[in-house]
């Protein structure tokens, strides 16, 4: 063993590593992308396979087939990537694993790195498959290790949830030397194992219940989960949030209090907090953002006749908004539990201590003359414009959009507006690595039902607000070797645009806006490629 000061992103990455893990898939998206960073540099000394999928319902499924071949898998995918991996996982969860499979969540309370301040962890009661959390980068790396056996013996992929916070939280630990040693089950080839149809549906669905009820069982004695009996003032502290408490409690972490440190959240180890709620008169739930475990809580109370009053976001102690901060555990605190000490160094005043530190991927963004060089085209025309965009880069001219949704959602918007018959153009602003995202079936939806609307794609040659990784259209993969290089136009003028044009940013601004007035006049759906090459 080394001690070494690791943080979240890296303890997974051993984790994963140390579990076996030898496919890894992902898109890139804060905070789940650290992880699949840290790999693609220790790739070269262990020789596992990865990939920056172009999407994370891609990703998702190459790694589901990499399971099915034998292989454990590791897919990355942030908040409101995970909601476009519903599709496969609804299925997923019906067909009995062969190789172990992982997911890694990243949620992003407070929404620092994304367009809403979404919990995922409600959508388990629908996956209906397994969630855990864990309290420190320490856990996080035996949580990640364990997850691939896990996986295996109850035949279903493992769900781990991190936020932004742990994600870039350190500490010191002996980190477990390993030889990596990734097992080959070979591909399992049983009929209707892995093809879900109706016939079997109602079946395979009974059967996952029956897996949960197996997992649920090990919840109940699962080394992550842990509790202290001293009061009849508990908590019950979920995940990360455990962290913050303990951060809170500092050096009285002795104090007066019942304390479960809650790391299994779905299914929860029932029969273990009845019998921590029946000890205590009151119950305050720590988690974030919403109050998914606070709810539960409260059913189980109720089913085995606990009389604890059960506090938290409902009881209006904690918002169900945003991060949760060290400093509000501290004022709940002392109110919960009159004469406690706890750290006097996180106060509201000092939040923005507690908030991740975050560089702006956009100083040299150039979109803003883009969009200043399509209205002097539009003016020019007597026209005023409506610009709909993706998320990432285009942040940056938020305040001239119209609307923005999800990835690729641009063109669809745009062609909506069309078919409402407004009478002002619509441009449709697009990243590169969005376009291979999701935005061609949008294109070829526009062209089929000829949607006249002006997309605009913006190539900087990376996914820029996630870290700068490579798109198919770069020519490399994510660990620089050297693939085929995809062509916008190309695959455009296969998917029915006809009128195309490519400028650079640096062209002559006449130039520049010719372009955009042709393209703004022509009768149909347009695609003007705008190269826009990074500063730095």
């Amino acid at each position: 063993m080394t001690s070494n000061k690791v943080d979240g992103d890296g303890a997974f990455a051993h984790g994963a590593l140390s579990g076996g893990a030898s496919v890894i898939t992902g898109y890139p998206g804060s905070p789940s992308s650290g992880t699949l960073q840290h790999l693609i540099k220790m790739q070269p000394d262990f020789d596992f396979y990865i990939e920056w999928s172009v999407n994370e319902k891609v990703a998702a499924e190459v790694a589901i087939g990499a399971s099915i071949g034998g292989r454990r898998s590791l897919v990355c995918a942030k908040s409101v990537g995970m909601n476009l991996m519903v599709d496969p996982v609804m299925t997923l969860n019906l067909t009995p694993l062969n190789a172990g499979l992982v997911i890694l969540l990243g949620d992003d309370p407070g929404g620092y790195g994304s367009q809403n301040d979404q919990d995922t962890r409600p959508l388990m009661h629908m996956l209906e498959l397994p969630l855990l959390e864990p309290a420190d980068p320490r856990e996080g790396f035996f949580m990640m290790k364990q997850a691939f056996e896990l996986s295996e013996q109850y035949k279903l992929p493992i769900i781990i949830r991190e936020t932004r916070a742990f994600s870039k939280d350190s500490i010191e630990f002996d980190l477990p030397s390993f030889d990596y040693d990734p097992p080959n089950y070979g591909v399992l080839n049983e009929p209707f194992r892995f093809v879900p149809v109706p016939a079997q549906a109602v079946e395979k669905h009974r059967r996952l219940h029956r897996q949960l009820l197996a997992f649920k069982g090990w919840t109940e004695k699962s080394a992550f989960n842990k509790s202290i009996v001293r009061s009849k003032k508990g908590i019950i502290a979920s995940g990360y949030a455990y962290r913050k408490l303990m951060d809170t409690l500092g050096h009285n972490s002795n104090v007066d209090l019942s304390i479960y440190k809650l790391s299994t959240l779905h299914p929860l180890p029932e029969l273990s907090l009845s019998t921590f709620m029946k000890s205590c008169d009151e119950v305050m739930v720590l988690e974030e953002t919403l109050p998914f475990i606070e709810n539960a809580l409260k059913v189980i109370a109720y089913d085995h006749r606990s009389n604890s009053t059960i506090l938290g976001k409902s009881s209006g102690h904690f918002p169900s908004e945003g991060e949760l901060f060290r400093w509000q555990i501290s004022e709940v605190l002392e109110d919960f539990h009159p004469g406690i000490k706890t750290n006097s160094s996180y106060s509201k005043d000092n939040e923005d201590q507690e908030r991740p530190l975050k560089g702006n991927p956009c100083a040299d963004c150039r979109y803003e003359e883009v969009l200043d060089a399509i209205n002097q085209a539009t003016q020019s025309l007597g026209m005023h414009p409506l610009f709909t965009g993706d998320p990432g880069c285009l942040f940056s001219v938020g305040d001239r959009l119209l609307a923005k949704y999800a990835i690729g959602s641009a063109v669809a918007l745009a062609s909506g507006l069309v078919k409402a018959e407004i009478n002002q153009p619509v441009v449709a602003l697009v990243g590169d690595s969005g376009f291979f995202h999701t935005t061609i079936p949008a294109i070829c939806n526009a062209a089929y039902n000829q949607s006249r609307i002006t997309l605009v794609l913006l190539d900087n040659g990376a996914a820029v607000t996630s870290g700068g990784q490579l798109t198919p259209a770069s020519g490399f993969d994510a660990l620089g070797n050297n693939t085929p290089k995809l062509d916008f136009i190309d695959i455009a003028r296969s998917c029915g645009v006809q009128h195309i044009s490519e400028v650079h940013i640096d062209d002559p601004a006449k130039d520049l806006i010719q372009t955009f007035k042709e393209a703004l006049q022509a009768d149909q759906l347009s695609l003007i490629v705008v190269k826009i090459p990074r500063r730095s």
